[in-house]
């Protein structure tokens, strides 16, 4: 179990420093930039689901919870998007100290209010593809 533990937490970080070394080297004025940035909050929407997961069922002895499996769901989804407005904390902190605007062109508080509710917006349409995915998994199981 601590194998994947330590996994997952690999994996995350190379989600975080893909997006940072992606952000840091990349023209974010392009569309394309704008395509994968979102991309990788929707990887990283999942990423958050499946990890709140691993977490919940890893420290069940301790918590001795037991919910249906949709409320699991539901708790599983809205995590990851608390761990998306977090991340955005950490952005906007960023952004407002060391850049200029995620585009340039429009002015900076506008711009990076454009740029959360869609990082937000991905993060949540990751972690939702992974609670379907789980939906439908569980009902193949049944």
């Amino acid at each position: 179990m601590i194998i994947n533990f330590i996994f997952l937490l690999f994996l995350g970080g190379l989600i975080v420093l893909s997006s940072f070394l992606f952000g840091w080297y990349s023209d974010l004025t392009s569309l394309f930039s704008w395509w994968v940035a979102n991309s990788i909050h929707f990887l990283g929407g999942i990423y958050a689901f499946f990890f709140v997961k691993f977490v919940f069922n890893a420290t069940r002895r301790y918590h001795k919870t037991e919910t249906d499996f949709l409320m699991k769901i539901i708790i599983f989804t809205g995590s990851a998007l608390i761990m998306g407005v977090l991340w955005e904390w950490y952005e906007f902190v960023f952004i407002y100290h060391y850049g200029n605007g995620v585009f340039g062109l429009l002015p900076k508080s506008i711009t990076i209010y454009y740029d959360t509710m869609t990082d937000l917006m991905f993060d949540l349409l990751g972690a939702a593809l992974a609670g379907v995915y789980l939906v439908i998994k569980n009902g193949k199981n049944k």
